[in-house]
């Protein structure tokens, strides 16, 4: 077909060609045509009312029609002439109307470009040969030459062979995309039986670069996908369709596709670039978010119509996701893909990988709704993977696509990592279930679980905002045209923002369904960690090693970071993350990694594996779930648990965080509510196995610890407290507060809502602390009675009985103590009932040997506090009363006795404390001590007090010879 052709063809309908003058187009290669001849007059006549219904009807008869070869050339030259006039039209419109005349009536928009309106023509063509195909059913022959013939014009035209540089300029996409994708807007009928078409022009045509434009096309429309578009399922519909077509047993688009140089760009160098520039990055585009798509939400004020919103795209983004799902699947499904998804799979993770870290640079990184579409098709692909086939080595080994290097490991230094990849034998072949099982892991550290601390961030920042507009307003709003209102308006606008993406956001993350695949993948990664610690699978604690093997020890940290951050983040938002699952792999894993401390570097991480079983208990859920009720099955926890717990209890005094003195209150507070419950829990041994525990020596660090924290967190408690008192006086004294500048009023009130939240958070560990000494001392006296214990514990009980029945005591009086959880006739009634508990030569000497806090008064106090308050009977309080009398008693003989040792020996006397030692011990520095101060020294630090060198009760060297000079010093004195 030449130019000047097209030129000179005139805005008028298209002469019927004559057979005589028709050619082939110079385009077209030449259809393989046999020439028979039409076998009766009948069948010639089928053949010419079938084109003539084809090719539009035209006023002009046929020419007679011999053979099927005059049929073939008499319908390409209706087709050249009418898309010669179509090309050099002037209108397009105009020009599809002439030619089609009922095109009109279906088709009322423009079209844009002459190859729009060609391709439009020759698809109302392919429409009407599907309509009248039955005609010539007894010749498929000549049928399937028709079709052959008109998909090749199509391809012509896709491929820009037709058109004329002086007629309508540049191609710009495939002319077939916006019939296909079923754009309402350009194509609002569909094409017929379109996977016939599509098999019929790629067999058709020998340029299959053609369909290169037209992924392209599907691609670019996937990238701007709304989720409130109309159409917006359609670029979808239409990709999975393509990828699913078989020619000859070929998927013949999905090997295409990573042809495409858009599959994964050389030049992408972040994960944000591959997102928008590759193919699969733009097909996983799509979000719901507020901060991915902004535009979406503009004019959705209203929480209603933010509701609605969010409820109907987020129908919209289920159905999409399981079309990305499909589309890759479809993609991966040929062997020559497989190696190339999976390079794209990998490189799409590792430039993605800094998206778990919490300062990590938006503008370098995926979207969270196209990560979380990745893990949602990744978590699709590792369904029916079966964990037993996952290889337990992949992470180690030399042939893992992941780009790990970075990543903080289970137990092993990055020294001993490369020390042990050196040891590595040949790289072997890691199977499909693997990588694609594994790389799921991977994706939900990126996804799921950064979108989780979005959550707990925003809604702290929501009570933060509300808090400030609260305060901005304590004295009603600013006056019109102040910048304080400026502010206000600010802080309001702030709010309303974060409150629309968080209610959003829930929407989205927490999808039920969703979710519960996740919860799902879960239990699969907790049994595949399984296999990890112990290959085995037994994952008895009688046949565990105390030490971890190699490959747990090189394991990623985030993948037990992640399962326990989900763990303790979904319960928060009452999820029933794990209500309709198995979870006994889940169990043992936790188990496990609580009662094998020793397997991790971090105890940090160990100590969140406790927090899931706080979070999952009945004091934060209101009842047991299936998981807390697995976890306490006696089976399981009477003989491992419970000494775990007491033993990190006391091991924890660091975490290995910045914030570890303050966390290893946190972690002792789970730790004693998870003891509370299975203390109480019925029909078990839990006391008796806590009772033979403390009843050992190396538990008696525990209870120095209960000791120590209640010592800190009942002394900060009333110290807060005391300064809240303060604070409201001053506030009330409405002459004094009025006094002061804005600015000092604004750091006051600051100051005392820190007091307070410190306050509550101190009270909160103490009350559950206390009541920890208060019931196994009702039960287990031994411990607290040990020589280095008895005294400090009580001197403690001394100090804070003081607190509350001392003459300071009016300064603990605040505004309504319950908002901050301090209930003094409890705390007075508890340790009152310790005292009794532990009564006995021992308790009562140390008792009254307190010289900083015990005074025989202060019993009085005390017996005057517990009969006002009525929180004890007449004969609890007189049991009590008996108590300080004998306390009474040995406190007077102390001070006789005191006078008496004044003048013993110096090297008789405790360095430290300047007590007549009892039991002298030799320390590896020289200095001898009494064996109960020291001991009690250790308790707390594991050095020589005077050289700070190591030093532990092994160490110590009893002396017996000074013991025995002591021994007849003191009985001359007695006597």
């Amino acid at each position: 077909m030449s130019h000047d052709s097209i030129s000179n063809v005139n805005n008028k309908r298209p002469p019927e060609a004559s057979p005589e003058s028709t050619t082939h187009s110079s385009f077209v290669p030449k259809v393989q045509r046999s020439s028979p001849i039409f076998r009766q007059e009948r069948e010639m006549a089928v053949v010419q009312n079938f084109l003539r219904s084809i090719l539009g009807g035209s006023d002009a008869a046929p020419p007679i029609l011999s053979r099927k070869t005059d049929a073939m050339n008499y319908m390409e030259r209706g087709l050249v002439s009418k898309l010669h006039y179509l090309l050099a039209s002037g209108d397009v419109d105009k020009t599809v109307g002439d030619v089609t005349p009922h095109m009109n009536k279906r088709y009322k928009i423009p079209f844009k470009t002459r190859e729009r309106g060609a391709m439009l023509y020759l698809l109302d063509v392919w429409e009407r040969v599907i309509q009248h195909r039955r005609q010539l059913a007894p010749d498929e022959d000549i049928l399937q030459d028709i079709i052959t013939l008109l998909m090749r014009y199509i391809g012509l035209v896709m491929s820009g062979n037709l058109a004329s540089s002086q007629s309508y300029g540049v191609v710009q996409g495939s002319p077939l995309s916006p019939y296909f994708i079923r754009d309402a807007q350009a194509f609002p009928v569909a094409i017929p039986e379109r996977v016939a078409f599509i098999e019929h022009l790629y067999t058709a045509v020998e340029n299959k670069e053609i369909f290169a434009s037209f992924l392209l096309d599907h691609m670019g429309r996937a990238r701007k996908a709304n989720p409130i578009d109309k159409n917006v399922m359609d670029v979808f519909d239409s990709l999975e369709c393509l990828t699913d077509i078989r020619i000859k047993g070929s998927r013949v688009f999905s090997l295409l596709i990573p042809t495409l140089d858009v599959w994964s760009p050389d030049l992408v160098k972040t994960g944000r670039e591959l997102q928008s520039y590759s193919f699969l990055g733009s097909i996983l585009n799509m979000s719901l978010f507020i901060e991915d798509n902004l535009a979406v939400y503009e004019t959705k004020k209203t929480p209603s119509d933010l509701e609605e919103l969010g409820r109907e795209g987020l129908s919209v983004l289920r159905n999409i996701r399981n079309h990305q799902y499909k589309i890759i699947y479809n993609v991966l499904l040929p062997k020559e893909n497989r190696d190339l998804v999976l390079e794209y799979l990998a490189r799409y993770l590792n430039l993605n990988k800094k998206k778990a870290g919490i300062q990590a640079n938006k503008s370098l990184l995926a979207g969270d709704g196209s990560l979380l579409n990745f893990f949602t098709v990744m978590l699709a692909l590792s369904a029916k993977v079966e964990v037993e086939k996952v290889d337990t080595d992949y992470f180690q080994s030399r042939n893992c696509r992941l780009d790990l290097s970075d990543e903080t490991l289970v137990k092993a230094t990055s020294e001993e990592a490369q020390a042990f990849h050196r040891t590595l034998g040949d790289v072997k072949p890691s199977n499909f279930s693997t990588e694609c099982f594994l790389m799921c892991i991977h994706a939900l550290h990126l996804s799921l679980v950064p979108r989780f601390r979005k959550h707990v961030t925003r809604i702290q920042r929501i009570k933060d905002v509300t808090g400030l507009l609260k305060e901005m307003t304590r004295n009603g709003r600013p006056p019109e045209g102040s910048q304080a209102l400026v502010h206000l308006k600010n802080g309001e606008q702030t709010l309303e923002d974060l409150k629309r993406e968080e209610k959003i956001a829930q929407m989205v993350d927490f999808d039920p369904d969703h979710l519960q695949k996740c919860a799902e993948f879960y239990c699969r990664v907790c049994q595949w960690v399984l296999r990890v610690i112990d290959p085995t699978g037994a994952w008895e604690m009688e046949s565990l090693s105390e030490t971890p093997n190699e490959l747990f020890k090189n394991l990623p940290e985030f993948i037990l970071d992640d399962i326990v951050d989900t763990l303790i983040q979904t319960p928060k938002f009452r999820i029933a993350f794990l209500q309709n699952v198995n979870v006994d792999y889940v169990t043992k894993l936790i188990l496990i990694c609580v009662c094998r401390p020793q397997y991790f570097r971090n105890p940090y991480l160990v100590s969140k594996f406790i927090e899931v079983i706080y979070m999952h208990s009945p004091e934060v859920q209101g009842t047991r779930t299936p998981l807390f009720e697995r976890i306490i099955t006696p089976s399981l926890s009477e003989k491992y648990l419970l000494p775990s717990l007491l033993t990190f209890y006391t091991d924890v005094e660091s975490t290995g965080s910045s914030n570890e003195f303050f966390d290893k209150f946190s972690i002792r507070y789970h730790i004693s509510i998870i003891t509370r419950i299975l203390w109480n829990a019925t029909h078990t041994t839990h006391q008796y196995t806590l009772t033979q525990c403390l009843g050992e020596q190396k538990y008696v660090r525990f209870i120095n610890a209960l000791i120590n924290d209640t010592t800190f967190l009942l002394d900060e408690s009333i110290d807060a407290l005391r300064s809240i008192r303060d604070t409201q006086k001053l506030m009330d004294d409405t002459e004094e507060w009025n006094k002061l500048s804005q600015e000092n009023k604004t750091a006051k009130t600051k100051q005392l809502a820190q007091e307070e939240r410190q306050c509550k958070s101190y009270l909160t560990l103490a009350n559950e602390t206390v009541q920890m000494i208060h019931y196994l001392s009702n039960t287990i006296q031994e411990p607290f009675l040990r020589p280095e214990l008895v005294g400090r514990l009580a001197a403690m009980l001394n100090y804070n009985l003081q607190q509350l029945c001392g003459p300071k005591c009016t300064g603990l009086k605040v505004k309504d103590p319950q908002k901050y959880g301090f209930q003094p006739k409890q705390l007075l009634s508890q340790i009152t009932d310790i005292y009794i508990h532990l009564e006995s030569t021992a308790f009562l000497a140390a008792v009254a040997e307190d010289e900083r806090s015990y005074k025989p008064q202060l019993f009085t106090l005390a017996e005057t506090c517990l009969r006002k308050a009525m929180v004890k009977t007449q004969g609890e309080i007189e049991t009590f009363v008996e108590f300080a009398e004998k306390v009474k008693k040995l406190y007077d003989e102390k001070a006789s006795m005191d006078l008496e040792f004044d003048d013993a020996p110096e090297d008789f006397k405790d360095p430290l404390m300047s007590t007549l030692m009892r039991d002298p011990v030799l320390l590896p520095s020289g200095m001898v001590m009494d064996r109960h101060i020291i001991e009690r020294h250790l308790l707390n630090s594991n050095t020589d007090p005077f050289n700070r060198q190591p030093l532990d009760s092994d160490m110590l060297i009893p002396q017996p010879e000074l013991k025995k000079q002591i021994e007849e010093w003191l009985q001359n004195k007695m006597n």
